[in-house]
């Protein structure tokens, strides 16, 4: 729970935020707030408990762990860029700071759901995870 909370945390902001975008207006924009907040503060908490199940790093890991590992490990920091830009777009409204808000928050959520692929393939066995096999 650790682990998957803070993804769905932040493709759940993306999602509010492409709502925003669509309605042309902030109706959801403390629902974004939020939602970037409590993933930032689970992502803490996600990195940690990675961390620890994964142990030191090896040095020869394999490329799927090197990546999945190093990704969640700037996840873990880079979501606080992503609250930084919500706070700032929230203080100064304006075309720069929404664009910067919109960047960081559907890139971190890009990137949510890259290591996310790479999670079920690390716990699941590669592409069997997708297929069911």
């Amino acid at each position: 729970m650790a682990v998957h909370f803070p993804i769905a945390l932040i493709l759940a902001a993306a999602l509010a935020q492409v709502l925003n975008l669509i309605r042309g207006k902030d109706a959801y924009a403390d629902i974004v707030r939020f939602l970037v907040w409590t993933g930032a503060l689970g992502g803490v908490a996600a990195g940690f408990f990675g961390w620890a199940h994964a142990g030191p790093m090896a040095s020869a890991e394999a490329g799927v762990m090197l990546t999945h590992r190093w990704l969640g490990t700037g996840l873990t920091f880079g979501l606080w860029l992503v609250v930084a830009a919500e706070e700032w777009r929230r203080r100064n409204p304006g075309a720069l700071s929404a664009t910067t808000l919109n960047v960081s928050l559907f890139g971190a959520a890009a990137l949510i759901a890259l290591n996310g692929f790479l999670g079920g393939s690390l716990a699941h066995g590669g592409m069997r995870h997708l297929f069911g096999g």
